[in-house]
């Protein structure tokens, strides 16, 4: 069953990018309903989770309040530059910094929780670094595509720091709390900063698609926080690295975008980097 936590949380992190995109390329829809819609459906799905499942609400203390904010504030952030990266032409030429999510993620996790620490994950880490360097090299981007990529940046390094403060946060609270505390904190922190002017800009198509990328997101944030939980930073980070080729196969086939050659040989790539990785002892 834990196996199909990691399966989850890549298909769903994956489904999440590609309905956003849509949105974005036949909506023309802006980041900040963007966000408060997608944050809006995240926080529903999350509670109602947690009433059909009936977990028990969380003790409350100090520590696990102060991690919450640390995760709320970290995800809002990372969030408003996911959002703003959109910008990027296409959904490919975002995916050389999304690749490198999971690998900055699980250095961190790596130097940060010793008794993950395996030398194959390391070097397989290390190659992924090098995997993301090249397409990155090899990727000519005009300035609409540039002022994209910046922004997913910023996001990129926020985002991995959050699966080790999950790690720590897990052992205080289950992890259907975390993922409905954090998206209802984005989505007062969204409503508060990055509020939108008309409600008359929440057009159906728009909202619809917000429906379906804040489902994908509520599975990928339930899984992705259960696959920590049982395999810890490192390993989870390292099968999220599968999520390249799924993307790619979406921007070819779903997005109607040109993939690239390198594109391809870098999500291989990292695929065999993840297959030798898990089957070496």
């Amino acid at each position: 069953m834990n196996f199909f936590y990691l399966l989850l949380s890549t298909l769903g992190e994956s489904g999440g990018y590609v309905f956003d995109r849509l949105n974005f390329k036949r909506n023309r829809i802006g980041f900040r309903q963007l966000m408060f819609l997608s944050f809006l459906g995240m926080s529903i799905f999350l509670w109602l989770f947690i009433w059909l499942t009936g977990v028990s609400f969380p003790h409350f203390s100090l520590v696990p309040l102060g991690l919450l904010v640390l995760i709320i504030g970290f995800s809002f952030g990372g969030n408003v530059f996911d959002a703003l990266s959109l910008k990027a032409d296409d959904l490919s030429l975002r995916e050389p910094l999304i690749d490198f999510y999971p690998i900055l993620a699980g250095l961190m996790g790596y130097i940060i929780f010793p008794n993950e620490r395996k030398s194959v994950y390391l070097w397989a880490f290390v190659a992924g670094t090098m995997v993301v360097w090249w397409g990155m090299h090899r990727i000519k981007l005009r300035r609409i595509q540039k002022k994209g990529i910046g922004y997913l940046l910023f996001g990129t390094i926020l985002y991995a720091i959050l699966p080790s403060l999950y790690k720590e946060a897990l052992d205080y609270l289950s992890p259907a709390y975390i993922a409905a505390l954090r998206a209802g904190g984005i989505l007062i922190l969204t409503s508060l900063f990055l509020p939108f002017k008309s409600i008359r800009s929440l057009t159906p198509p728009r909202v619809w698609y917000c429906i379906l990328s804040s489902l994908s997101c509520s599975i990928a944030a339930i899984t992705g926080l259960y696959a920590i939980r049982a395999f810890g930073v490192v390993v989870t980070m390292l099968f999220l690295m599968l999520g390249p080729a799924l993307r790619y196969l979406a921007g070819q086939f779903i997005l109607h975008e040109k993939v690239r050659k390198s594109e391809v040989m870098s999500s291989v790539m990292l695929t065999l980097i993840v297959a030798v990785a898990a089957f070496a002892r």
